[in-house]
């Protein structure tokens, strides 16, 4: 892996950010795929307590769907959350791992340590950020297998996400204040803004894995080339009621199926709230 970092930093400017939340930061790791960046990962967290975030947030696919060397991931997870607030969000990588019958006890075993240091394990499920009188909510997502076939977009129903996180009783997009969705795959952001969602973090395009200058990214784990999400951020207007919901879309820490990264350097996102009277 490589021995570098970038950090890319965003601001969120709106009026549903109130004054209790004025400057809050969140960090978002995605895709680290059970790597290392630097010995015990060890950049990573140079690299969060310089950001110095409010909380951490991951967008999935923190560890392989083989179930190697989940311990890594453990390890930076345990030693961040000793300083951060963790939520944590699934990726397709997880997904296999549940599904998997060799591999799901072992994963069990991962997501019991995971919430015993205090991690928010957000699998369909939402919880409320509070600060003073003041709430955003944070739901993780877990979407099924079918969303992320290669060759093609599998059409999702707009009912889809109510459904999938209905049964909670903390449904974010229904508060009325600031929701945040974290979503892995990039290529649903129609679906999750039309769900309600204000922000939107994901991952899983890897960058594209090779970036081109004044191009982008070059192909997505689906095999596409030039995906139009691949990496920074995205904006959408819901139709229902206007407003604009924005996606973070990161290029990921780590390398999987397709195990290179060129002029695509693992990064790690700051999105930073500001209010707007």
């Amino acid at each position: 892996m490589s021995n570098r970092i970038s950090i890319s930093k965003y601001i969120y400017s709106s009026p549903k950010v109130n004054g209790d939340f004025d400057g809050y930061k969140i960090a978002v790791l995605s895709d680290l795929h059970a790597n290392e960046v630097g010995t015990g990962n060890s950049l990573i967290l140079q690299k969060i307590r310089e950001i110095n975030p409010d909380s951490v947030m991951t967008a999935g696919d923190m560890v392989s769907d083989n179930a190697i060397n989940m311990h890594i991931t453990y390890d930076l997870l345990k030693s961040l959350s000793k300083s951060y607030e963790i939520y944590y969000g699934c990726g397709n990588h997880e997904l296999k791992l549940a599904l998997n019958p060799v591999t799901r006890e072992e994963y069990r075993q991962y997501r019991r340590a995971l919430r015993k240091i205090g991690v928010h394990y957000l699998n369909n499920k939402s919880c409320h950020i509070s600060r003073g009188e003041s709430k955003i909510s944070v739901t993780g997502i877990n979407i099924k297998r079918k969303y992320y076939k290669k060759f093609g977009k599998r059409n999702m129903p707009d009912s889809y996400l109510q459904r999938l996180v209905s049964s909670d009783g903390v449904c974010g997009a229904d508060g009325g204040g600031l929701s945040i969705l974290i979503a892995h795959n990039p290529v649903y952001f129609e679906q999750y803004a039309g769900w309600g969602a204000d922000i939107v973090l994901s991952g899983h395009v890897h960058g594209g894995i090779m970036v081109l200058p004044f191009i982008g990214g070059v192909i997505s784990p689906a095999l596409e080339l030039f995906p139009k999400y691949d990496f920074g951020e995205f904006r959408m207007k819901r139709k229902a009621d206007g407003h604009v919901s924005k996606m973070y879309l990161s290029r990921g820490l780590g390398a999987h199926t397709i195990p290179i990264r060129i002029n695509n350097k693992p990064e790690i996102m700051v999105v930073e709230l500001k209010s707007v009277k």
